[in-house]
């Protein structure tokens, strides 16, 4: 059994609208090795004075291998506030299974989650595919997925300053993914997750997600820079079409 325990401290944060409509699974799942996988991620910042501004966000996993199956849960929350405002207070949780095949593997998940940035009261998600290696030497490995997933989500949005409505979407979508990890030497690797979802109704309609992340291994500690970017072409509400954020942070196993 191994137990890994990630603590996250955001050093450098460069944010617009911090928006997690697509949920990144990929760097829990490239630890579990053994058996069992735990692990914490927390980040925050407080200021006081002339500004009142207090963030944090919190993330748990856990993934457990039995023969050859694969089952990870997460769960994340995100809490924002300016000068008493709340801009955001997010909750995001996903429970995916992969059953592999040799290299390859066949996977589902169901997931469940608020944005108050995007106006988004929730989204749930249930939703399965094949993901297929096409690379893999030593640790490094370049798999790509493709699968169907149902969507509801539950908008709200202000058509006057007192006057409130709802939108309610449904929707089917193609999802097709890429993920990678390469390493340039012992102690510097590159890992990658892409996203691209897209409604079975309309092409015009879809989404995409890039995370690259960089690490640096200093024997049981990683330290690391990732970016990453959202875009929804045809945002349901009246909010803007692209989100990123760039952190610097560390993971520690124990």
């Amino acid at each position: 059994m191994k137990k890994i325990l990630n603590i996250f401290l955001l050093l450098l944060a460069t944010n617009l609208l911090l928006a997690q409509t697509i949920l990144n699974t990929e760097k829990l799942m490239s630890k579990i090795d053994s058996t069992f996988v735990f692990g914490i991620g927390l980040d925050g910042n407080m200021e006081r004075g002339n500004i009142e501004l207090t963030e944090s966000n919190l993330s748990l996993q856990a993934g457990k291998k039995i023969n050859n199956s694969l089952i990870r849960f997460i769960l994340g929350h995100e809490y924002e506030s300016d000068s008493q405002e709340v801009l955001s207070n997010d909750f995001s949780g996903q429970i995916r299974y992969n059953y592999s095949i040799k290299n390859n593997s066949i996977f589902a998940f169901i997931q469940a989650q608020n944005v108050r940035s995007l106006k988004m009261l929730h989204r749930y998600l249930i939703g399965g595919g094949y993901r297929f290696n096409l690379f893999k030497k030593n640790q490094n490995y370049f798999d790509l997925s493709a699968g169907l997933f149902y969507e509801d989500e539950l908008y709200e949005d202000e058509l006057y300053e007192e006057e409130k409505n709802q939108i309610k979407v449904y929707n089917y979508k193609y999802s097709f993914s890429s993920f990678s990890t390469f390493y340039i030497n012992e102690k510097l690797s590159l890992n990658t997750s892409i996203y691209y979802q897209i409604n079975s109704s309309s092409s015009k309609d879809y989404r995409i997600y890039v995370e690259p992340r960089l690490y640096f291994s200093i024997n049981k500690v990683d330290l690391f820079i990732t970016y990453r970017d959202r875009f929804h072409s045809k945002p349901y509400v009246d909010v803007k079409r692209n989100d990123s954020e760039t952190s610097v942070g560390l993971e520690i196993y124990l």
